[in-house]
């Protein structure tokens, strides 16, 4: 009777994300491989031939990953802004896996093929461009070249300069660069003032900053797990969390205490799954403690806010 197949190749692609996620694509090794799967050599070349295989299918999935989350942008209002706004977001998420996609694999000629290569989503780039802005043609093409640059750009500063940038701010500095791209494409050079979008109006618009935070944060893989299923959160995946909510909210655990002394390890947990979106039943499952405990947790903590 032969053994049973436990190690499956979705497990072992899944453990090689994880490496890459951690320690960047030189943790892709098979000694590393082996160590996280507590396995030898064989589970892993009878699924994929090679560690070489591996790592192609682990670039593969990542970018899947980026499609399908960056593309969730387009659901926003305007959908331009909000494509650009989940590129960012997946960059500072997910910086290693960003950061291994958008790693050229062979030169490219101009950045037009660079973008259109790597970065995708022309075509409905475009068509959001058309709806929103009535550009097409050469202009549509100019706004959308630029403004990718733009992001690239931030996520570049954000993965690798190690700025902590959150998504409301380079919200507004994406705006604001859309508004000026228009003012540029749309003007000639003595009529440019009429042409400045008006704040309700125009690509800086008033984008619902708690609606785009949940779209994204939600995209989150940690986040989608609790939400999907609510469990214990270890102590170890706190610092996730808290990073998702220093980059959505632009806060931090040590600004809040600073404007609220008084709070404790326990008020900051349930302020951060709150924001997160997690219910009362939901956040008793996360902490470990009773819906009745949570709820008296979250009246305590709405008379210490100021």
């Amino acid at each position: 009777m032969a053994r049973p197949v436990t190690i499956t190749k979705e497990k072992i692609l899944e453990a090689a994300l994880n490496l890459v996620r951690t320690g960047g694509p030189s943790a892709l090794t098979a000694r590393n491989l082996c160590g996280a799967l507590g396995s030898g050599i064989n589970p892993i070349f009878s699924s994929f031939g090679s560690i070489q295989g591996v790592r192609d299918a682990v670039r593969q999935e990542a970018r899947n990953l980026y499609r399908k989350r960056v593309g969730a942008g387009f659901s926003l209002n305007p959908p331009f802004k909000g494509f650009g706004m989940a590129l960012l977001w997946f960059a500072m998420d997910d910086p290693q896996l960003y950061s291994l996609i958008m790693e050229a694999e062979t030169p490219a000629k101009t950045l037009e093929a660079y973008v259109d290569t790597y970065v995708g989503f022309k075509p409905e780039c475009l068509a959001a461009i058309a709806s929103s802005f009535g550009l097409q043609g050469q202009e549509g093409e100019r706004l959308y070249y630029q403004m990718v640059l733009v992001a690239l750009g931030l996520a570049h500063t954000c993965t690798r300069g190690g700025c902590g940038l959150s998504i409301p701010q380079a919200s507004e500095i994406f705006g604001k660069n859309v508004r000026a791209f228009l003012m540029v494409i749309r003007a000639g050079a003595d009529d440019r003032e009429k042409y400045i979008p008006k704040a309700a109006a125009g690509p800086g618009g008033d984008l619902d900053s708690y609606v785009m935070m949940r779209t994204l944060a939600k995209q989150n893989h940690l986040l989608q797990q609790l939400h999907a299923s609510p469990r214990y959160i270890q102590e170890g995946e706190w610092a996730e969390l808290e990073r998702v909510f220093r980059n959505s909210f632009n806060l931090t655990p040590e600004s809040l205490r600073e404007t609220n002394p008084g709070l404790t390890k326990g008020d900051l947990r349930v302020y951060i799954l709150s924001h997160l979106q997690f219910s009362v039943s939901d956040q008793a499952a996360l902490l470990g403690i009773s819906p009745a405990s949570v709820t008296k947790a979250r009246q305590r903590l709405k008379a210490k806010l100021r």
